[in-house]
């Protein structure tokens, strides 16, 4: 939409909402330059012209660093555009990489019980087949010899179980130990695919406008967060449990099948009731409910054991156990 300021001769475009949004979130809500906390940064043509709105030229400084933009002085450093870009992708890679690095368990505290305690084993092949990613080479080669599974990471069971035990999953399969190594190999994956992929913090954009701005079908995103699971009825030993995650008139819902949860514990005591878990999704849909926006996703992945205390995003974060952190 068309303005009538203009700048250096340009007529000022205004930037769309979500555009402004993205380039937001890529710098964590923090000025690129001095990266500052300050609660209001604004968005700033890196080339000045205030009508080239494409994401490359945008850039989020405070208010004091876009003086000095606008500023050029004989005996000092001046913000030239060439600058103001290498701030950018530099603070843009620091941000993406530290968000990441944060979803990890190992990266939970010393004292941390962290771990992915559900692994979604029929979808996590495929993603990482889609990304290009490869499973831990030596581990995946000695299960493949052992014939417990394939190359691209579809499990083969070692043994049939009897569905009808209180605590049935897909490592009722394996003997104890090959159990464990298969978990491994999974949780290294997961691990792998989020410092590749990068997911969208939602805490981070825990509004309507937000979420619609940033994420679609497809995106892979992450949420310490709490959830209400509703257990449903066992088929042969396998129920589909129902996640929620509501705030502010807005639904994470998913669908956490139990045959790919891995320990007692987890399964009788973290993925029921109210509980606070670390997940990995993938989005299927974005919808409206009446006055409600829904994200409808797949879990990837969901962890236990998580810190709130350790949780180190570097996103000013939406949940309400992070009010006033």
């Amino acid at each position: 939409m068309l303005t009538s300021q203009r700048a250096h001769g340009k007529r000022r475009k205004r930037i769309p909402k979500s555009l402004e949004n993205q380039v937001l979130y890529k710098c964590g809500f923090r000025c690129c330059v001095c990266r500052t906390n300050e609660s209001s940064v604004q968005i700033h043509h890196i080339d000045q012209d205030p009508s080239n709105n494409i994401e490359d030229n945008l850039v989020a400084v405070c208010s004091n660093c876009h003086d000095k933009a606008h500023t050029t002085h004989q005996l000092s450093r001046n913000l030239t555009p060439s600058r103001l870009f290498e701030f950018k992708i530099n603070w843009e890679n620091e941000i993406a990489e530290r968000s990441s690095k944060s979803m990890l368990p190992e990266n939970q505290g010393n004292l941390s019980n962290a771990m992915w305690t559900f692994v979604n084993h029929q979808r996590l092949p495929d993603l990482m087949s889609g990304y290009g990613l490869k499973f831990e080479p030596q581990l995946l080669h000695e299960l493949i010899e052992d014939n417990l599974i394939d190359v691209q990471g579809n499990l083969k069971f070692e043994h049939d179980v009897n569905p009808t035990k209180a605590v049935y999953t897909i490592y009722d399969h394996y003997r104890w130990d090959n159990a464990r190594r298969i978990h491994s190999l999974f949780l290294k994956a997961v691990d792998k695919l989020i410092m590749t992929v990068r997911p969208i913090e939602l805490g981070a954009i825990w509004t309507k406008t937000q979420i619609k701005n940033l994420i679609s079908p497809g995106s892979i995103c992450f949420c310490f967060r709490g959830f209400m699971f509703q257990r449903g009825c066992s088929i042969e030993g396998v129920e589909n449990r129902h996640a929620y995650a509501r705030a502010k008139n807005i639904e994470l819902r998913m669908l956490v099948n139990s045959f790919h949860i891995y320990g007692t514990s987890a399964y009788v005591g973290h993925f029921v009731g109210n509980s606070r878990v670390a997940a990995l999704v993938m989005v299927k849909d974005i919808f409206r409910e009446g006055n409600k926006l829904v994200i409808s996703a797949t879990p990837i992945a969901l962890g236990s054991g998580f810190s709130i205390y350790d949780y180190s995003s570097p996103y000013p974060l939406k949940y309400g156990w992070a009010i006033g952190r």
